[in-house]
């Protein structure tokens, strides 16, 4: 008879509005908050007005990024959240909404252009001073690199998805949080080198080679779990059975969600950065580029921050 992990996972049995959901629900409102607040102070000195920040920033931007925080919900809220404790298919959408939906809508509406300037006018100038003096490091630039983005979003995918981390969050809610904060941060950096404003943005056939190299990582663990001839998680496998689940087909049906969808998502994505380079170049033949994203300088930060 196995041992009972159940009131391990998601902080025990507090019945389905727990602390791990009311705490999800706070920041999901706390950076919503940030948000509105930094696009008021974005305005500018006269309007101080969200609509008008939003209008300034790009409202696809500002709606990537309300997608983002909604995405964030149903992949760590009930009834997606809850079902991922028992089925490895859940799970792994899970996992593949944060990876390739919540984190590039987030991307692309440039928090980190807009939440800090909710910060006092001292604090916003000492945190574009840090920027500023992290990306002249040797070390650190590594981090602005768009190859070590790529490099710890593929490690992050595949060490949570071995048999022991795996079960080990499964199991521990703390470890779990972890996951999910590795996912969307790594997620998050692997994207912000394709849709956030700025000189680090790439695009161009670079962009669609960086998205391409990506997919290929996803798409093996995907076959890893579908051609498996035998359950690689005990803990979910024990899970599945003991709702009349066989653990087999739901870990095939959920490497088929990393592989087939998460595919699909990568595509569409590669497909409108496609259509944005052609479109930089129209004009020459007579027809019209299509309508950008509005950018925003990069400076921004330091600019606003002036009283």
């Amino acid at each position: 008879m196995r041992p009972d992990m159940t009131p391990l996972a998601h902080g025990g049995g507090a019945g389905p509005w727990k602390w791990d959901v009311l705490a999800v629900v706070c920041w999901i409102l706390l950076l919503a908050a940030a948000y509105l607040g930094g696009l008021r102070v974005f305005s500018g000195p006269r309007l101080r007005s969200a609509r008008a920040g939003a209008r300034r920033l790009g409202t696809v931007r500002v709606a990537c990024f309300a997608g983002g925080l909604l995405a964030v919900a149903v992949a760590l809220l009930p009834p997606l959240d809850h079902a991922a404790d028992e089925r490895l298919f859940a799970h792994m959408a899970q996992h593949m909404v944060l990876v390739v939906v919540a984190a590039p809508l987030l991307a692309a509406g440039a928090p980190g252009l807009v939440v800090p300037l909710t910060l006092p006018p001292r604090w916003r100038h000492g945190l574009a001073s840090v920027r500023h003096a992290a990306r002249n490091l040797p070390l650190l630039r590594l981090l602005y690199l768009p190859v070590t983005a790529w490099l710890l979003h593929t490690v992050v995918l595949w060490f949570w998805h071995l048999p022991v981390p795996y079960d080990l969050a499964l199991a521990v809610e703390p470890v779990h949080v972890i996951e999910h904060l590795c996912f969307l941060g790594a997620a998050w950096l692997l994207w912000w080198h394709l849709l956030t404003p700025g000189r680090h943005r790439i695009g161009g056939p670079v962009a669609l080679f960086y998205l391409f190299v990506t997919m290929l990582p996803a798409a093996a663990l995907g076959a890893v779990l579908t051609l498996a001839r035998a359950p690689l998680y005990p803990l979910q496998a024990a899970e599945a059975a003991g709702i009349g689940v066989d653990p087999l087909t739901d870990q095939q049906l959920a490497g088929l969600v990393m592989w087939v969808p998460a595919d699909l998502g990568y595509f569409a994505v590669m497909i409108a950065l496609f259509l944005r380079w052609m479109g930089g170049s129209a004009g020459e033949d007579g027809t019209a580029a299509p309508p950008r994203v509005p950018e925003v300088p990069e400076r921004v930060l330091s600019e606003e921050a002036r009283p």
